[in-house]
């Protein structure tokens, strides 16, 4: 049996593609290991080409799947259909990786007693890089309050994870968010994670990302947590991880959507409607945020929670 699937889902990223399959042929893992998915969401440039020319030169290694276009999490899903191995990974076909990085995170596995491998990255921007680096985990709760939302640098123990059943939501952005927020608490101890201490991932930072333009997705966000939030409570765990939860997600709002994504937007109206949008929902979903244990008012990580009152008053007349 194949020790991991990595799951490359591709879609018109001909610019990018072949720094990111060179970097997961060339591993220092022997080829018949693992198994290279790569997922064609209906390109519509020249990634087909390139799919089609790395599957029939590494037959042995690399598996070529077109679809019609589906959207990111619909690629994911459809690779995960196609998955046997005992480990399986997400690349995102615009990142490359380290020549080591599967045998380090398979090593990390414990002979698969580990049912997560998390490992540390690089932010890759166009003129220098900076690590995105953690030592582990104190517990689950921790892992939910710092762990890094992201479906990338992960392995996850393929049985455990269909037995799950989670997969990535259809049609919505912020799939991240989603999969690891619904599926870390099947978690039955911290212990079952591992940490690979190397950076193994180079996130790559284009101008062109999906990942800029989030100020229009901001429904598809507020779509997510509420999806979380319903999820927890079926399963009863909301009691149990609502603080935590509830700590990642306002302090994205507060943070990342309000102080990145909107306060740059010049026209006033457009930014005084989001940011009402924004406190609305936190409103709605958190009225008592300001008193949740994992604030401290003091943090260099909270800072901009403690000038956030003063700040929204300058956003909103502005």
């Amino acid at each position: 049996m194949r020790q991991v699937d990595v799951i490359v889902p591709v879609y018109n990223v001909e610019k990018y593609l072949k720094r990111c399959l060179e970097s997961l042929i060339n591993q220092t893992l022997s080829s018949e290991k693992y198994r290279v998915l790569l997922v064609d969401d209906g390109s519509t440039d020249g990634s087909p080409t390139i799919c089609q020319k790395y599957a029939d030169e590494n037959p042995n290694l690399v598996e070529y799947l077109p679809k019609a276009n589906g959207g990111l999490s619909d690629a994911r899903n459809y690779g995960l259909q196609h998955v046997d191995a005992s480990y399986v990974l997400f690349i995102d076909s615009d990142d490359y990786v380290e020549s080591g990085m599967l045998e380090r995170m398979l090593e990390k596995t414990c002979n698969g007693q580990k049912k997560v491998v998390e490992c540390n990255f690089f932010w890759q921007y166009q003129d220098r890089m900076a690590k995105d680096v953690v030592t582990g985990y104190d517990s689950i709760e921790d892992y939910l309050v710092k762990g890094r939302v992201v479906a990338w640098n992960k392995l996850y123990r393929t049985d455990w994870l269909k037995q799950c059943g989670i997969t990535f939501p259809k049609g919505l952005f912020y799939e991240d968010q989603c999969f690891f927020f619904e599926l870390m608490p099947f978690l039955e101890s911290i212990d079952e994670v591992a940490v690979d201490e190397v950076c193994e991932v180079h996130y790559v930072q284009r101008n062109d990302s999906i990942s800029y333009q989030n100020t229009s997705r901001l429904a598809d966000l507020f779509k997510i947590y509420v999806r979380i939030l319903n999820f927890h409570e079926e399963k009863g765990w909301i009691k149990t991880y609502h603080d935590e939860l509830e700590y990642r997600f306002v302090r994205n709002l507060l943070g990342n959507v309000m102080l990145r994504k909107i306060r740059p937007i010049k026209d006033g109206k457009v930014k005084r409607d989001l940011v009402v949008k924004v406190m609305e929902f936190i409103d709605i979903h958190f009225k008592g945020w300001k008193r949740n244990k994992y604030i401290k008012w003091d943090s260099p990580q909270n800072i901009y929670l403690k000038i956030f009152n003063k700040l929204i008053l300058k956003m909103l007349i502005i």
